[in-house]
């Protein structure tokens, strides 16, 4: 398991999920920082499911349970929330094709944050 080094944040042993001209997208790794936090939304009325960290069975567990307390109640969207740290890039960024920069830089990334957030795939800042 790669462990945040508050020391070096961007050490080579993690992996960067995306890179951009001067900053790399990691996933934040360390104590107290779950690989994973699940839950689901019934489809049919919008019921959410508790959250748990690094365990999805208890999520599954509440679908089942709801679909026996609601028998036409059967689509639940599950998510998985993963933290992500932005961290400064420190090794060169790569050439630029001949035919110009990259796909994956910040205007595509900044294109796919937008396109997530439209498609209602975010979880929303207000509680």
């Amino acid at each position: 398991m790669n462990h945040h080094d508050p020391q070096n944040p961007h050490a080579p042993h993690v992996a960067s999920i995306v890179r951009a001209a001067d900053r790399v997208l990691i996933q934040e790794r360390g104590p107290g920082v779950p690989d994973g936090i699940y839950g689901a939304e019934c489809m049919s009325c919008e019921a959410l499911s508790p959250l748990f960290d690094d365990d999805s069975l208890p999520v599954a567990v509440w679908a089942v349970q709801h679909s026996q307390d609601h028998p036409e109640h059967t689509l639940f969207l599950a998510r998985t929330e993963r933290h992500w740290r932005v961290v400064p890039r420190l090794d060169d960024p790569p050439p630029s094709s001949p035919s110009g920069p990259g796909l994956v830089g910040p205007a595509f990334v900044g294109l796919m944050c937008l396109l997530t957030a439209l498609s209602g795939l975010l979880p929303a800042l207000t509680s």
